[in-house]
């Protein structure tokens, strides 16, 4: 993807916000077009990880280095995902951007359909008996990712039984691929206009006027996710011995489209093979990001402390640290527990704030606001894979820097090796 996408969709992105602002019924009126565009890049996600997963499980060859992968993955996560959300702590009661704040003058949004998806957090037990599909044309159409992955590893491992066999069904997967790579490159080439849609929409809906009462939270969000960007990330970066410049370099325009359009399915395509380039092999970035988009969303983890003491201090709760420490533990778990649903870290929000006893309607104050902020998290997020990614390999020593993928362009360089 160039440079110059990157500048047209930023560009759309504010051209939006000052359509919808100004033509607030208009900008509501076009929000079809801003869906279908959402709609188009779902429809290509599932295709690309499925044949990316099969081709590079069959190209490992070894069951047991897969095994491997997915537990050190899962350990990343969960001491990538504690640490930020002790972070989050720190920023919000350092800010304290609920204290202070006028209830009266704040519109409450209607979270009717978000209360209603607080039943789909599931306890660890029901979490993992879900991973494995009883029907995977279910789960393919609902974008379960976890589920998909665990479908794929088994059919992966079946093909490498089959040895010689199975060569003739990877090329069509690895044909596959390639299309589906092709089929993301041509979907984006509307992302303008889906962007510029979706942004005319948000505005148009809630106006801007609804962000002034809340810019002290909006504000602290900012401020703590601009700490992940260049304080925690810097620092992971020389843990991993990779400089944090060639990251920026690598996804500064695949961190505004996402940003733009709030959704990191958008770039994972792209992500995936940029990634491959920068010396990650093929099966860790095909089993990383999608298992990171539901269980390791750095800058939603974030978010949602921050959120949760905006809330508490809004309302006059004083949470000692007990009580913050026990927030915590249920955002650890309820962030694993709900995939595939709509606005789901509002529904994590809404699913823990009633846990921890804190008022539901504290969530209805901030939903109205949850886009602005959205745009920002969902940016750091897909940062937020790049190091999972790096860190996995750098941790089975198969990652081998390859050439930064300069300002959007795809650099020539040869993949990861699969040896370690």
């Amino acid at each position: 993807m160039k440079t110059r996408s990157a500048f047209y969709i930023l560009g759309a992105t504010v051209l939006g916000a000052l359509f919808g602002h100004v033509f607030p019924e208009a900008g509501t009126a076009i929000k079809p077009l801003g869906d279908a565009f959402i709609r188009l890049i779902k429809m290509v996600v599932i295709p690309v990880i499925v044949t990316t997963l099969l081709v590079g499980i069959t190209g490992i060859g070894d069951i047991k280095r897969m095994g491997r992968v997915g537990l050190k993955t899962i350990i990343w996560f969960e001491v990538i995902t504690t640490l930020i959300l002790f972070i989050g702590l720190a920023v919000g009661n350092l800010v304290q951007p609920g204290k202070g704040i006028d209830l009266s003058q704040l519109p409450k949004a209607d979270i009717t359909a978000i209360a209603s998806n607080t039943s789909k957090v599931l306890d660890a037990k029901t979490l993992l008996l879900n991973i494995i599909p009883t029907n995977i044309v279910d789960v393919l159409a609902k974008s379960d990712l976890l589920a998909v992955i665990f479908f794929c590893i088994m059919f992966g491992i079946a093909l490498v039984g089959l040895g010689n066999e199975a060569k003739p069904f990877l090329s069509i997967m690895e044909i596959a691929s390639k299309a589906s790579f092709r089929l993301v490159n041509l979907v984006m080439k509307v992302a303008p206009i889906g962007v510029f849609a979706l942004m005319s929409a948000t505005i148009g809906t809630y106006g801007i006027a609804l962000l002034f009462p809340l810019l002290k939270l909006i504000g602290t969000a900012y401020l703590g996710l601009a700490v992940l960007v260049f304080g925690l990330f810097p620092l992971v970066a020389v843990f991993l011995s990779i400089r944090i410049t060639d990251v920026y370099r690598m996804i500064w325009d695949l961190m505004v489209i996402g940003a733009s359009t709030g959704s990191t399915e958008t770039v994972v395509p792209q992500l995936m093979q940029r990634l491959e380039k920068f010396g990650v092999p093929t099966y860790i970035t095909s089993f990383v990001i999608p298992a990171g988009m539901p269980l390791n969303s750095d800058g939603t983890t974030l978010y949602l402390t921050i959120a949760g003491l905006f809330i508490a201090q809004a309302f006059g709760i004083d949470m000692n640290l007990q009580q913050q420490l026990m927030m915590v533990l249920f955002f650890v778990v309820t962030s694993k527990g709900v995939a595939a649903v709509p606005s789901s870290s509002m529904v994590i929000l809404l699913a823990t704030a009633t846990a921890v006893g804190l008022p539901a309607e504290g969530v209805a104050l901030i939903l109205g606001i949850d886009r602005v902020i959205d745009m920002a998290r969902t940016a750091v997020n897909v940062m937020g894979h790049v190091f999972s990614c790096v860190a996995v390999a750098r941790w089975e020593g198969v990652f081998q820097k390859g050439p930064v993928v300069l300002d959007g362009m795809a650099a020539s360089s040869e993949r990861g090796s699969l040896s370690s």
